[in-house]
């Protein structure tokens, strides 16, 4: 008896196989893109992005070209790319001994925010392009945490001590309020700690994007190696306020989400 063979798939003419599909970007838009007028009237764009892969990503960044109604790009692309800097991620990683850093960390199914300012007044705007190096397949190594220096998440389990507080500022504008807890066990110390806040309209696009941190400045190493950090001791706390740039009608109660940062000492 003969047995047939089945082929599965389309054979292209020549023998070959079609190109398999282009894997989805492991770090990708968490939705839409607000763009809002700063003070003097540019473009300002809000949003978030997300990890969709199945590791820790580092070191994203994203770029975002605006562009008028005949095509024409209105910004320099030389300035268009923006580190997300220490404006989101789950530890801030330093040592005595390096200048390494690994910052802006997002872990698969996280998301985390950005605010990028621009100089293009938002009355040209008629279009704008976004750009995700490490979205990208070919790219998505380099956000990856360097193999000398993996990924370690935070030492100091840092929580909130209660609620988080909406309120109005006295010039009309959103505050957020609360207080956040080292609730280490162990004598575990956190270091230049911080607070992110998202704040989101009814449709659950990005309306604004605030921090605040218990230092003013951003945690630098002393030339002697020794920490120059405020720290957040076991048990001990730090009340935060976070003022916004927004109206009570610009989003809506509870419509937020927040990130909790770190530095910590390897």
């Amino acid at each position: 008896m003969a047995l047939g063979l089945v082929a599965c798939g389309v054979v292209e003419p020549g023998g070959k196989l079609p190109p398999l599909p282009e894997p989805e970007p492991a770090i990708q838009l968490a939705g839409a893109i607000t763009m809002v007028a700063d003070a003097d009237r540019n473009a300002r764009y809000l949003g978030e992005v997300k990890n969709s892969g199945d590791v820790v990503a580092c070191y994203i960044n994203l770029s975002i070209n605006s562009f008028d109604a005949d095509g024409r790009l209105l910004n320099d692309p030389s300035n268009t790319q923006l580190s997300f800097s220490d404006l989101l991620g789950e530890t801030f990683r330093f040592s005595a001994f390096s200048t390494k850093t690994q910052d802006n960390c997002v872990s698969p199914g996280d998301t985390g925010s950005f605010d990028i300012r621009t100089d293009v007044p938002i009355a040209k705007v008629a279009s704008h392009v976004v750009d995700i190096p490490c979205g990208h397949e070919e790219f998505y190594a380099g956000c990856l945490a360097a193999k000398d220096q993996p990924f370690t998440p935070p030492g100091a389990p840092l929580v909130l001590d209660g609620a988080i507080s909406e309120s109005v500022g006295a010039d009309g504008r959103v505050v957020y309020s609360g207080t956040i807890r080292n609730v280490s066990v162990a004598p575990v110390v956190a270091y230049h700690v911080k607070i992110v806040m998202t704040a989101r309209n009814a449709q659950g696009r990005v309306a604004d994007v605030a921090s605040a941190a218990m230092d003013d400045q951003p945690c630098p190493l002393a030339a002697d190696a020794q920490f120059s950090c405020v720290s957040l001791t076991p048990l001990q706390t730090w009340s935060f306020t976070v003022p916004l740039s927004i109206t009570p009608s610009a989003t809506c109660p509870g419509c937020f989400a927040f990130h909790i940062n770190q530095k910590m000492v390897l």
